[in-house]
C-alpha cells in the first residue's frame, strides 16, 4: 500500500495496485514469516544456539510435512497452495505448543511439575503462544479458501432446481420489494443437502434511484467448515434469472483467527511486567563545594 506513494514521489507517476500486486508482494513475505516464526520464538535473546533451539521442533516439522503430503494426496487436481498452507499452519500451531512444552520441561519433568510450570508462566508467554496459534489458523483458512473455493453461474427459471458441490438449490420465487431508499428484486432460494433443508437464502439485486446505481446483496448460509453465498443477477429474456453460487471453505475460521490473535495480544498486555513502571532510582542531591 506504500509503494504507489513512493513511486509517485520518485517519478511523479500515479500507480494503482490490485490483487496481483498484493499476491506477488505479500504472499512470499507471509510464507517467510510463517517459516521462521516458531524457530524465532524459541531463540533466547543474545544466547541463541540454532541447533539447540531447533531440537524440539524437529517433531512438529516432520508432522507438518506429513500433513501437507496427506492434503496433497487427498485433493485431485487442486492447487499447491492448500498443501503448503496446511504445512505452514501446522508448523506454526505445533511450534507454539512446543515452545510452551519446552518452558514447562515437558518430557523431562513429571506431569505435576509440568502443570505447575505452565501455571506459573507469565501471561506474555501465553499471549505469544495464543497469537501464534491464531496466525496458524489464519494461514490455513486463507490457503483453504483460496485453493478450494468453488463457483457456479447459470440461468435458472423460477421453480427450477439444480445441484452444485453436493448441495441442491431451488429458485422458489423472485419478488419486487421496496426499501427505504431503494427498490430490489429479492430471490428466495432453498438450500438443501442429502434431502435435508438447510436454509432459505434471500439474495437481493437493489437499485438506488437517487444515486442511480445497482448493488447486490448476497444470501449467505454460514457453516463451521464452509459458507454458501448466493447472488441474484439480471433477469433474462426467457424469464430466467442469473444465479451465482459460491462455496467458500473455512471462511469463518478467518474471523476466528483474528479473535484468537486479539486474545493473545490482550493476554500479553495484561502481563504485570508491562503494567508496572520501572523503579526510579533517587538522585543524590548536589552538595555545594566548600
Amino acid at each position: 500500500t506504500i509503494w504507489p506513494l513512493v513511486a509517485e514521489m520518485i517519478n511523479g507517476r500515479k500507480l494503482s495496485v490490485g490483487p496481483p500486486f498484493f499476491n506477488i508482494s505479500f504472499t512470499p513475505f507471509m510464507v517467510a514469516l510463517a517459516m521462521i516464526l516458531p524457530l524465532g520464538a524459541m531463540l533466547p535473546w543474545k544466547r541463541a544456539m540454532l541447533g539447540k533451539a531447533m531440537k524440539p521442533l524437529w517433531g512438529p516439522l516432520a508432522l507438518s510435512v506429513a500433513l501437507g503430503a496427506l492434503v496433497w494426496s487427498l485433493q485431485t487436481g487442486g492447487r499447491m497452495l492448500a498443501p503448503i498452507g496446511a504445512v505452514l499452519a501446522t508448523w506454526i500451531f505445533l511450534g507454539a505448543l512446543a515452545d510452551l512444552g519446552q518452558r514447562a520441561r515437558f518430557g523431562k519433568a513429571g506431569m505435576g511439575e509440568v502443570l505447575r510450570r505452565l501455571g506459573n508462566l507469565p501471561r506474555a508467554d501465553w499471549g505469544k503462544a495464543t497469537a501464534h496459534i491464531g496466525l496458524g489458523v489464519l494461514v490455513f483458512a486463507a490457503s483453504a479458501i483460496t485453493a478450494w473455493e468453488q463457483e457456479d453461474i447459470r440461468v435458472v427459471q423460477p421453480g427450477e432446481s439444480f445441484s452444485f458441490a453436493g448441495y441442491d438449490l431451488t429458485l422458489e420465487s423472485v419478488e419486487r420489494i421496496e426499501g427505504p431508499n431503494y427498490t430490489a428484486d429479492m430471490a428466495f432460494i432453498g438450500l438443501a443437502q442429502d434431502g435435508r433443508q438447510l436454509a432459505t437464502l434471500t439474495p437481493e439485486k437493489r437499485f438506488y434511484p437517487v444515486q442511480r446505481f445497482p448493488t447486490t446483496e448476497a444470501g449467505i448460509d454460514l457453516g463451521f467448515t464452509r459458507d454458501v453465498y448466493v447472488v441474484i443477477g439480471e433477469q433474462q429474456a426467457d424469464g430466467g434469472w442469473v444465479v451465482r453460487t459460491f462455496i467458500k471453505p473455512f471462511a469463518n475460521w478467518i474471523w476466528a483467527a483474528v479473535a484468537i490473535m486479539s486474545l493473545g495480544g490482550l493476554l500479553s498486555l495484561s502481563d504485570r511486567r508491562y503494567r508496572l513502571g520501572a523503579a526510579v532510582r533517587p538522585s543524590a542531591e548536589a552538595v555545594p563545594a566548600e
